[in-house]
């Protein structure tokens, strides 16, 4: 990618970023209208914070804590947002 489409690119994000309550309202917006289960919401919100912890921003601060996010189960990754959630709350 060359210096104009990274250009571009943020100027977009900069432009149409969403808050963290306006992204939570499209989640539950798009869950409600496809009648997403408890499970399934459940699944996708580990998959996603899978692909999240796999992003090389992220990526590059697990593996600096001697942590793969490549070879994180199931359990691994429900244990770290369960951390992570908390540390979140105490700054609210």
């Amino acid at each position: 990618m060359n210096n104009i489409q990274e250009k571009h690119i943020k100027e977009y994000l900069d432009k149409n970023k969403m808050s963290l309550d306006e992204i939570q309202q499209a989640f539950l917006d798009s869950f409600t209208m496809n009648q997403v289960s408890n499970e399934e919401a459940a699944a996708l919100m580990v998959s996603i914070m899978r692909n999240m912890m796999q992003m090389s921003h992220n990526a590059d601060q697990l593996n600096e804590l001697g942590i793969d996010p490549h070879k994180l189960s199931i359990d691994d990754v429900t244990q770290m947002m369960s951390i992570w959630c908390k540390e979140y709350a105490k700054s609210l």
